[in-house]
């Protein structure tokens, strides 16, 4: 089991990506027409990840919809970190829920 720092500490990480995917999604929004796909960055804890996820904007909307939810690429393992769950895998991404301290500290930055 993760330590509370460990727990906090990957949702920080996450948060962050997250963070930048809403510039991202803010600047598609002027720029590219509906339904197409835009780049955005793997949300998983993994600092060093670089993955890129294409979606479409209403696409990734769905996943801000929660703040204890992120993006992350289908080929992570989504059984390997015990601070999170599988929401859904929708083939072309996974929507991962953050549970426990680490989903109090995602939800927490989400709306700060």
């Amino acid at each position: 089991m993760a330590s509370r720092q460990t727990e906090e500490r990957r949702a920080l990480n996450e948060s962050r990506f997250r963070e930048a995917n809403a510039t991202i999604a803010e600047t598609a929004s002027r720029l590219v027409e509906s339904g197409e796909l835009t780049p955005f960055l793997c949300e998983c804890s993994d600092a060093r990840c670089f993955e890129i996820v294409p979606l479409s904007g209403e696409q990734y909307a769905e996943v801000r919809a929660n703040p204890r939810w992120f993006l992350h690429d289908p080929g992570h393992d989504p059984s390997a970190d015990e601070t999170e769950k599988l929401v859904e895998d929708r083939g072309g991404y996974l929507i991962m829920e953050k549970v426990g301290h680490a989903g109090e500290v995602a939800e927490s930055e989400a709306n700060a």
